[in-house]
């Protein structure tokens, strides 16, 4: 009973946290996008995409071994072994790091002349690999406040990010020439490392304090540092196939809207429309989702360690019973107002389109990450950056094949199928693991049809 009550409070905590970040974070981006335009926002995602590839590289499956490690040895009150797991981690954490930062270096130009267009400078990469090892480490601390159940302060260093980032941004501005592309995105990164950099700072000190309360109670263990290779060896390798795929996804994807006979300029600024501006949309409500998800590792960590599958299915239920009706709910929003959120966001009814079309995957996107985190909890992660390879060869295929042919149509067809295919092969996994068996006719069907009638209601009303 007090472990469910303390899932809960962090559940809120972390929800109302999410929310302000999220909220904030969100509006920032919408001035941003508007001062910087479509093509800027295009080109800034495509520099993340590459970003989050090294940042795989990086962290090498250490975060999730630092969660599912520390959360094992709490369950037996193994507090020694959980304090030296989280202490290799960390290590591990900064060797991989500054390896990956020197091959970032060495292949900035590389990756600038083939799929940037050398629209942008090395410089932007070389800034980028500086922060790779505070980024590095802040997500394994993370990893580590997640499994004692103090989330909340993981999501605080988020806060101090955002702020940070705001006023680096603000502060700048006027020192850029904003029509230029190159600047445009040297000063979003700038803004980020410089973030980074203090928001692991903080996250730093909060463990620093924090680890005090571990009280060393039992000897520890001398195979720590193969446990943490155990799990994180196979999620790293299939973390940089998964990563590698949807990085090289996303530079194709507007390389090949080219192709299509779109000029480079048009073809960032659909692929900014789309990927920068419009998920950006379609994902700010699964705020909650993501509180509860980063909860949820830790928690079937111990169902599994304890072999308690009654427990585990019933949560599961319940689980996937919330999450249909929330996004149903959602859905509903975004079918009744995409355009009016699109004209006050970004002034561009284009993009409210774009969130019409796109606004039924949020179904499939809030289920599949609540799935792969309990594919997390109970060792399962190999499987879950199978299914997400799968679906990034298979995305790849299309983006080559559709693309030049069928343009944005094209690419808006791969992301429906993207989406259907990998929550598919997630529900697969999850079924195979443990056997659960859901009511689809009261979780799904039922709310589906109260959301048709509400809608048709609405809409004679309206």
């Amino acid at each position: 009973m007090k472990r469910l009550k303390v899932f809960i409070i962090n559940v809120i905590i972390l929800t109302i946290v999410s929310l302000i970040v999220r909220s904030c974070g969100m509006l920032f981006d919408i001035y941003i996008a508007n001062i910087i335009g479509s093509e800027g926002v295009g080109m800034f995602s495509l520099v993340m995409s590459v970003y989050v590839l090294f940042i795989t590289l990086a962290t090498s499956g250490i975060n999730l071994a630092t969660t599912r490690l520390v959360s094992e040895e709490l369950a037996i009150n193994d507090t020694t072994s959980a304090k030296l797991a989280i202490k290799k981690c960390i290590k591990l954490s900064l060797l991989f790091s500054v390896i990956v930062s020197f091959l970032l270096i060495v292949f900035a130009p590389i990756i600038i002349k083939l799929f940037l267009h050398n629209r942008i400078s090395n410089n932007i990469l070389y800034i980028l690999a500086i922060s790779l090892p505070f980024t590095s480490i802040s997500i394994s601390l993370s990893g580590y406040f997640t499994a004692v159940r103090r989330a909340y302060k993981a999501s605080s260093s988020d806060v101090v990010n955002l702020v940070t980032k705001i006023i680096t941004i603000l502060a700048l501005i006027p020192k850029f020439d904003l029509k230029n592309i190159n600047d445009v995105v040297l000063l979003l990164i700038l803004g980020t490392t410089i973030s980074e950099i203090i928001s692991f700072i903080y996250i730093y000190l909060l463990y620093a304090c924090d680890k005090r309360r571990l009280k060393d109670f039992r000897t520890s263990k001398s195979n720590m540092p193969k446990r943490i290779l155990k799990i994180s060896i196979p999620v790293a390798i299939t973390s940089y196939i998964r990563s590698g795929l949807s990085t090289l996804k996303q530079l194709l994807i507007p390389l090949n809207l080219e192709k299509s006979g779109l000029s480079c300029s048009y073809a960032l600024s659909e692929y900014g429309m789309i990927n920068g501006m419009s998920f950006s949309v379609l994902l700010f409500p699964g705020l909650i989702i993501n509180s509860v998800a980063s909860l949820l590792i830790p928690e079937f960590a111990r169902y599994n360690v304890k072999q308690d599958y009654t427990k585990m299915n019933i949560v599961i239920n319940k689980l996937f019973t919330l999450v249909i009706c929330f996004s149903l709910f959602v859905l509903g929003f975004f079918l009744m107002f995409s355009k009016e959120i699109s004209l006050i966001a970004y002034n561009n009814l284009k993009i409210g389109n774009y969130i019409l079309i796109l606004s039924p995957l949020v179904i499939l996107m809030y289920l599949d990450h609540i799935i792969d985190a309990i594919l997390r909890g109970i060792d399962k992660q190999v499987k879950v950056m199978y299914c997400n390879i799968a679906d990034l060869f298979i995305s790849v295929i299309l983006i080559c094949l559709l693309i030049p042919k069928y343009g944005i149509i094209g690419y808006l067809l791969i992301i429906y199928t993207s989406e259907i295919l990998n929550t598919s092969i997630s529900i697969y996994q999850l079924y195979k693991a443990t056997h659960f068996k859901f009511d689809i006719f009261k979780g799904f069907i039922i709310p589906a049809m109260l959301l048709a009638i509400f809608i048709i209601i609405a809409s004679l009303i309206l």
